[in-house]
């Protein structure tokens, strides 16, 4: 009988045990690490949330100082659970949590900042934007100065070290490092090429005391080559334009002030008999145009026969009262004049008239004044 009642104990006993293993909660899975120049971050999967389960997450370094933080997601941002990141490494433990129940801690991998550190997650900062533009014939790099950037995140809390950057090129012995500091709002640096190129590449590197920062590969197309500008030239031929200017005309102010004194001295010298002729000339006199009768007859000019024929009919013509005295009685009896109707003999056309023509003279074009009649011949 009491061998059947040990035996009823055992198994009740272990049937409990099996029933508790059984209703016990399970560990998160999966737990990784996401570390960058902002922070950290602890991600983990669990199989079942619809049990108010919580999860409870704890950050631990090499000297085991201990700090935890308790939330329902996922996921969980730690930069503010660690400190003095530049020398430390660090441990993350997940539990699940429910009511007075909590699973078994599943550990993540060991990380740190400090790239001198043997961790299996190395966590590196990373560069702001690179800006590449070409400037006096070089390439020129400028990005955001870090040290003011993350200098409020968590992870990089009481930074107090100078950025120490570096360029490396595709040509060789072509490698540059300088010094940012903390009050310079940005870092920049200009690097020359021995040639030309279509591209230019650069590898940017650099490090904050023990934090490192990912290696960062940048290019520029184009043409960096430094060509002068067109002020270049025009500022100084204005420049000599404007001296040449400003010289003539003091030349010329010293000319007419030079000129001014020689004439008060010429003044001062000559007799005022003498001064009058330094008075400007007056101008040409011009004569009135010689007045001329519109009536004045024109005849054209004759031969020397033709001339003295005309003189002779001319004496004739001054004496009418010479007559014949037959020819007076007959008049004298006849008060009316003689009959010129009647006529005894054929009319003889030379008596009528005793001063033959002067035979017309063909006048040339040349003999016209401006086209209306003969030119004026006067005998000096």
């Amino acid at each position: 009988m009491r061998i059947h009642i040990y035996i009823s104990v055992t198994v009740l006993i272990v049937f409990q045990k099996s029933a508790s293993e059984a209703v016990s909660l399970p560990s998160p899975t999966n737990v990784s690490i996401h570390c960058d120049s902002y922070g950290v971050e602890v991600r983990w999967k669990y199989p079942d949330l619809s049990q108010g389960v919580q999860f409870q997450v704890e950050v631990k370094d090499d000297y085991n100082i201990r700090n935890s933080n308790i939330t329902q997601k996922l996921r969980l941002n730690i930069s503010s659970l660690m400190f003095t990141t530049q020398y430390n490494r660090y441990f993350v433990a997940v539990t699940a949590v429910r009511g007075g129940e909590e699973s078994k801690p599943t550990l993540s991998d060991s990380f740190s900042y400090n790239i001198l550190s043997t961790t299996n997650i190395k966590c590196f900062l990373d560069f702001p934007e690179i800006k590449l533009s070409p400037k006096d014939g070089k390439l020129h790099v400028q990005f955001a100065n870090p040290l003011q950037l993350y200098r409020n995140s968590p992870a990089l809390r009481d930074l107090t070290d100078n950025l120490k950057y570096c360029i490396e090129t595709e040509e060789e012995n072509n490698d540059t490092c300088k010094t940012c500091e903390m009050t310079h709002n940005t870092c920049e640096m200009s690097i020359e090429f021995s040639k030309h190129r279509g591209e230019y590449c650069i590898s940017l590197t650099g490090e904050i005391g023990l934090r490192s920062f990912n290696d960062e590969r940048s290019c520029f197309e184009g043409d960096i080559r430094s060509y002068p500008s067109v002020t270049e030239y025009v500022y100084p031929v204005l420049g000599v334009v404007l001296t040449l200017l400003f010289i003539t005309g003091i030349i010329m102010l010293l000319v007419s002030k030079y000129n001014a004194t020689i004439k008060k001295k010429a003044s001062n010298i000559f007799p005022d008999s003498l001064k009058i002729s330094l008075l400007p000339s007056p101008p040409p006199y011009s004569p009135d145009k010689e007045h001329v009768d519109s009536n004045v007859r024109v005849e054209p000019k004759m031969p020397p026969e033709e001339q003295h024929l005309k003189e002779i009919c001319d004496n004739k013509t001054e004496y009418p009262d010479t007559k014949d005295p037959e020819s007076s009685d007959s008049e004298a009896k006849n008060p009316y004049g003689g009959n010129d109707l009647v006529e005894d003999e054929p009319y003889n056309q030379s008596e009528g008239y005793d001063c033959p023509h002067a035979p017309r003279q063909e006048m040339s074009p040349g003999d016209m004044v401006d086209g209306y009649g003969p030119k004026l011949l006067l005998d000096v």
